[in-house]
């Protein structure tokens, strides 16, 4: 029962490795794909969101979208560490997603108003949503599905953990949002939230994180393999 168990234990522990190895390689697909993307789409001219979603929607991260309409809800708050910022705010804080009702269309779409910090400085004011007909250009972002690695968002304090639209569209009871985000650009100084924090160079160490899992579970393999003919000569 005991070899049955430590064998179990072994098996599961390799699984995982493997798995972890994996997702790491499937994370350097994506990051290669996001790079290529920042590097090239934001200098591309604005056009009306409308128009742009008419085309194919994997090929609209990082365009400029223009963009009228008004904020309409409560905001979802959505978990993040900022570093090298714009702006004068940095740290773990939120993303404050708010839905925006688009004029044109009467579609909705989660718009990313800017980060705020956990702790605010006695004098910070964080700035409700403008009211009224607003107009603006944003950058597009794809929708950030969770995946198993993600904490459950907390219903009753409207926190998720990813920009991902379902979840976003489950905290506020929005059945039409549109497949995509939008960060709004930079406001004034010292400003919250402090929009204009779209990062445009990421660090891409996955395949080295692969590599890591995957360099571990031949290492497994090796102990468990010398441990089994160690045992075999001593009988």
């Amino acid at each position: 029962m005991r070899r049955l168990l430590a064998g179990l234990l072994i098996l599961g522990a390799f699984c995982a490795l493997l798995g972890l190895g994996t997702w790491q390689l499937q994370r350097l697909e994506w990051k290669q794909a996001l790079i290529v993307e920042a590097e090239t789409r934001p200098s591309q001219p604005p056009r009306p969101l409308a128009r742009l979603l008419q085309g194919e929607v994997d090929d609209l991260a990082y365009r400029r979208a223009s963009v009228t309409g008004r904020f309409t809800g409560p905001a979802v708050r959505v978990f993040t560490t900022l570093s090298d910022p714009v702006g004068a705010y940095e740290g773990p804080g939120y993303w404050l997603m708010a839905p925006f009702q688009e004029s044109e269309t009467g579609a909705t779409v989660f718009v990313n108003r800017g980060f705020i910090p956990f702790v605010l400085p006695p004098d910070a004011t964080v700035r409700p949503a403008p009211q009224g007909i607003v107009a603006f250009q944003g950058l597009i972002r794809p929708d950030d599905r969770a995946d198993w690695m993600t904490p459950d968002p907390d219903i009753a304090e409207r926190i998720a953990y990813r920009r991902d639209i379902a979840q976003l569209s489950m905290l506020t009871g929005i059945a039409d949002a549109l497949p995509v985000t939008l960060d709004m650009p930079a406001g004034e100084a010292g400003a919250l939230p402090q929009a204009g924090e779209t990062k445009f160079a990421f660090s891409n160490r996955h395949l080295e994180y692969a590599i890591t899992w995957y360099a571990l579970a031949a290492v497994l393999v090796g102990v468990v393999g010398v441990a089994v003919v160690r045992r075999r000569r001593h009988r």
